[in-house]
């Protein structure tokens, strides 16, 4: 079994690295619908057929006000929201990563005397996600 350390996982946001991370997830929900029909014989099980599905996440670390961290094109398009592909590596080294198109629901900012800066986006999938076995 070949298990991955989550220290070597990398986002990208319009194909610029998100610096200052240290946590990504990722949310996929298919709707199942129920498409049971009459039945005369007594014995009934229910049958399902596959709805739309959707996916959202987040991603959170630290703050980082460089404007080529990628952390500013997400501020951005949360100020004006956009569509943009997001990336999200397993591992840095093998390539492998989910992707689509998102848009930024929320960012969360906050500051305390003793500690860092935390950041956390909140993104909502727009169309399919794909999952790639290496980097494009």
């Amino acid at each position: 079994m070949a298990v991955l350390h989550g220290k070597n996982a990398l986002v990208k946001y319009k194909t610029k690295t998100v610096v200052g991370l240290n946590s990504w997830s990722l949310t996929v929900d298919n709707e199942i619908l129920d498409v049971t029909a009459f039945s005369s014989d007594g014995v009934t099980y229910r049958a399902w057929t596959p709805g739309y599905g959707a996916w959202s996440g987040s991603i959170s670390g630290f703050l980082d006000l460089t404007d080529s961290s990628g952390q500013a094109v997400i501020r951005t398009a949360l100020l004006t929201p956009a569509t943009g592909t997001v990336q999200l590596f397993i591992h840095d080294s093998t390539g492998e990563n989910f992707a689509g198109d998102v848009y930024w629901k929320s960012g969360s900012y906050s500051a305390s005397v003793d500690s860092p800066e935390p950041v956390v986006f909140n993104f909502q999938g727009n169309g399919a996600l794909t999952y790639a076995t290496a980097a494009a």
